[in-house]
C-alpha cells in the first residue's frame, strides 16, 4: 500500500458506512497493534471485512469472555495434540476468508479448528497471508454475552447478528464449516449449528453441559465445568497437609512427584513420539 494512501487514512475518523479495499483493511488492522481506536467509548482489538468492503469493529473482550476463550482453545488444543489429529486450533486473531457470495470476507472466529487434510495443504501464500484460496475452519465457536442490554429489541439484535453470522456466513456456501457453537457463559446458555442432510443450516439450543465432538471431533468434549471453574472465582479445596504424589510412567517407569510434570512428560515423549 503506498504512503499517499496510507496518509488518507485517519484511525481516529474512520467512516464505518464506506467500504474500504482489502489492502486499507490490512493497513487498518496493522495499525490497531500500534494505536487505541474506540467506538462509543469501548477500545476496538480489531477489524472483520464483510463481502461489502465494509469495517466490522472486533471491540476488546472483558477478561472473563477472553478467559472462557482460552480455556476453549486449551482444551481443543490438548485435544488435538493427544488425539494425533494434526490439525490446527486458531483464536480470535486467526481470520479466514469466508468467501461470501463470491466476494472476500474476512471472520475470525473467537475460536476454531483446521483439520489436518485442510492445514497440511495449505499453500505459503494462504499460511501467511489473505490473498491465496480461501480456506475455512471446520469448527467455529463464538463467546458473546447475548444479553446485553434491558431493553428487548437491543436484546434480540444481539443475538439475531450472531445467528446470522453463523447461518450465511460461517456456513455460507462453499465453506467446509460443519459445526457452529454459540456460547453465552453469563448467562449459561448455548447453541450448536449445523447442516442437516440437505445442506440447509439449523440451529437448535443445548442445555447448558458438556458437548460431545461427535463424528466431526471425534474424542472431543467440551468440559463446560472447567469453563464454569474459570469465571467463577472460587477457588477449588486444595489438600494442603498431602505432600508431593508419587507418580510412576507406565511407559517407561520414570518417576514424577506432580501431576503437571508427568502429563508434561507423556504428552512430549509417547503421545507426539506415537504421531511421529
Amino acid at each position: 500500500m503506498s504512503s499517499k494512501a496510507q496518509q488518507k487514512i485517519d484511525l481516529n475518523d474512520l467512516d464505518l458506512n464506506r467500504s474500504y479495499t482489502f489492502e486499507k483493511f490490512e493497513y487498518i488492522n496493522d495499525q490497531l497493534k500500534y494505536h487505541t481506536f474506540e467506538i462509543n467509548g469501548q477500545p476496538v482489538n480489531l477489524f472483520e471485512h464483510d463481502k461489502n468492503g465494509n469495517l466490522i469493529p472486533m471491540p476488546q473482550a472483558t477478561i472473563n469472555m477472553e478467559a472462557v476463550v482460552s480455556e476453549i482453545v486449551r482444551q481443543l488444543g490438548n485435544w488435538n495434540v493427544q488425539t494425533g489429529q494434526g490439525g490446527a486450533v486458531t483464536s480470535s486473531q486467526g481470520g479466514f476468508n469466508f468467501h461470501v457470495g463470491g466476494r472476500r470476507t474476512i471472520r475470525a472466529p473467537d475460536a476454531s479448528f483446521i483439520s489436518k487434510n485442510v492445514y497440511r495443504h495449505l499453500t505459503q501464500q494462504q499460511l501467511w497471508t489473505f490473498k491465496g484460496e480461501p480456506f475455512t475452519p471446520m469448527v467455529v465457536i463464538e463467546v458473546s454475552d447475548t444479553i446485553k442490554d434491558s431493553d428487548t429489541n437491543k436484546k434480540k439484535k444481539v443475538f439475531d447478528d450472531l445467528d446470522e453470522k453463523f447461518k450465511f456466513e460461517y456456513f455460507a456456501m462453499g465453506t467446509s464449516v460443519q459445526m457452529g457453537l454459540l456460547i453465552d457463559p453469563k448467562n449459561e446458555r448455548m447453541w450448536i449449528y449445523k447442516r442437516n442432510e440437505k445442506g440447509k443450516v439449523f440451529r437448535r439450543e443445548h442445555t447448558w453441559g458438556d458437548i460431545d465432538g461427535e463424528d466431526i471431533l471425534p474424542g472431543f468434549t467440551l468440559d463446560v465445568e472447567m469453563i464454569k471453574d474459570i469465571i467463577s472465582q472460587k477457588s477449588r479445596p486444595t489438600e494442603t497437609s498431602k505432600k508431593s504424589e508419587s507418580l510412576n510412567c507406565p511407559k517407561c517407569n520414570n518417576h514424577f512427584t506432580d501431576y503437571h510434570s508427568f502429563m508434561k512428560h507423556f504428552e512430549k515423549s509417547h503421545i507426539r513420539e506415537q504421531k511421529g
